[in-house]
């Protein structure tokens, strides 16, 4: 990559008589062809310089290639900026905290590696350039590189995206150290939550497996396609809903709604609220008890004391479907539009027959008449297949034989105890007792 030239005196009388040109010469025959200093050269015409090792041609090194990297398919870097709707409303409640990752979702592509510049000797051979270092993609826990493109990053689990010490992970569980409230939006999230704060009202939380909450839970949505834990209460004015596919725990709850899927624990009691529970509703402790309000279970409902000395309305029901009630109730809605729609088809297909029996018919009143004869025909048959679907839903409302309510304390005046449609009011106190059905009557039995 050097060359350098060396002049020596050979007798005391000789003197240096060479041009620039000669010397290049000179180092082009001594097979030095790139990078020549013709300063340097000019520069020993005129101030020679004996017996050193002068540097007279420099070869070009070769140049290093950029080291490959990788370009991240997500935000890394969460803004927590509001949304702005189309019509400039600014939604503060929606951050977009979270970057949720679906299976197979891409999350990293990498930027192959360069090769640099070539460089040259002073001998004119070329110098491949040098190739930057190969890095690997940003792999962390639940992501893997595609088989389809080894180039590419995939998460191979749904969660939350994290990018952290130069590795993008896949958590299933997002954990949020704080309460859900204006700073951190609504939360949405394809995993598990575990949430120490508690959750202010206004805001939502959403979650496609458990949801644990430390605090308590205000005027708030909480939904979860698993189970809910809130170690807190859940009060407020009757807009909150906790609505979960498996179950519910909750330390109270006063005024707000609870919908589960299977069974609902409450660690104290429940007034005025809304409960419904697809297996069983446990209240547990002294101070179990339900005061106004509603609570709803399949099969079994178990607290301490049910109504208040106040003689406050309290509806606990057993071996009752909402959903199947709301079947029934939509069913009896369609009846109703049948019947209407029946009264309406038989007084156009008077007025349309007189007129054909006049042979008075246009062409779009005989098409109307065609039409309204297969309605006429249709509505008997969707009046019975309503009424068969009615009948199958009563009946499934009526399977229940074994549902009951078991209270350990005190049952008061005012409460009302219904098993599958069967309905009781409470009028005189009732201590320790169980609510049960037998031959189509609600039973009382004592509970000890």
């Amino acid at each position: 990559m050097l060359a350098h030239l060396t002049i020596e005196q050979t007798n005391e009388d000789a003197a240096f008589g060479f041009s620039r040109e000669a010397l290049a010469e000179m180092a082009n025959q001594a097979g030095v062809v790139y990078g020549l200093n013709n300063d340097r050269l000019e520069k020993l015409t005129t101030e020679l310089m004996l017996s050193k090792q002068i540097e007279i041609a420099r070869g070009k090194s070769p140049g290093r290639g950029n080291d490959s990297g990788c370009d991240l398919l997500f935000a890394a870097a969460n803004t927590k900026a509001p949304v702005v709707g189309d019509d400039g409303y600014i939604d503060y409640k929606n951050l977009n905290l979270i970057n949720n990752a679906a299976v197979g979702q891409p999350l990293a592509k990498k930027i192959a590696a360069t090769v640099g510049e070539p460089g040259k000797s002073v001998t004119g051979n070329d110098i491949p350039g040098i190739p930057g270092k190969d890095r690997a993609l940003p792999k962390g826990k639940n992501t893997a590189i595609s088989s389809d493109n080894p180039d590419l990053l995939i998460a191979t689990k749904e969660g939350a995206i994290t990018f952290a010490n130069n590795v993008v992970s896949i958590d299933s569980v997002y954990k949020l150290n704080s309460d859900v409230s204006i700073a951190t939006g609504n939360i949405d999230f394809v995993g598990s939550l575990q949430i120490s704060g508690g959750v202010k009202s206004g805001f939502k939380v959403k979650a496609d497996g458990n949801v644990e909450i430390g605090k308590n839970i205000e005027d708030a949505e909480v939904i979860s396609g698993g189970s809910v834990v809130a170690k807190g209460g859940f009060v407020g004015s009757g807009k909150g809903i906790i609505e979960a596919k498996e179950d519910v725990f909750v330390k109270y709850v006063e005024n707000q709604q609870i919908e589960a899927g299977h069974d609902i624990n409450i660690g104290g009691g429940a007034m005025n609220a809304n409960i419904v529970a697809g297996n069983a509703v446990f209240f547990k402790g002294l101070k179990a008890i339900i005061v106004g309000g509603s609570v709803t279970a399949h099969n079994l409902i178990e607290t301490n004391t049910i109504g208040s000395e106040m003689g406050t309305p309290t509806l606990v029901r057993v071996g009752y479907s909402p959903a199947i009630m709301r079947a029934i109730q939509e069913l009896e809605v369609k009846l109703k539009q049948l019947e209407k729609d029946e009264g309406k088809i038989k007084q156009a297909l008077y007025s349309l027959v007189r007129l054909e029996l006049d042979n008075r018919l246009s062409p779009k009143q005989k098409e109307a008449l065609e039409q309204l004869r297969a309605h006429s025909l249709e509505i008997p048959n969707l009046k019975n297949t309503y009424e068969e679907q009615k009948k199958d839903f009563l009946g499934k409302l009526k399977e229940n034989k074994t549902a009951k309510i078991v209270v350990k304390g005190n049952v008061y005046p005012g409460a009302i105890i219904q098993v599958g449609l069967l309905k009781k009011e409470i009028n005189k106190l009732i201590g320790s007792c169980a609510f049960g059905i037998i031959r189509d009557q609600i039973v009382i039995t004592s509970h000890a």
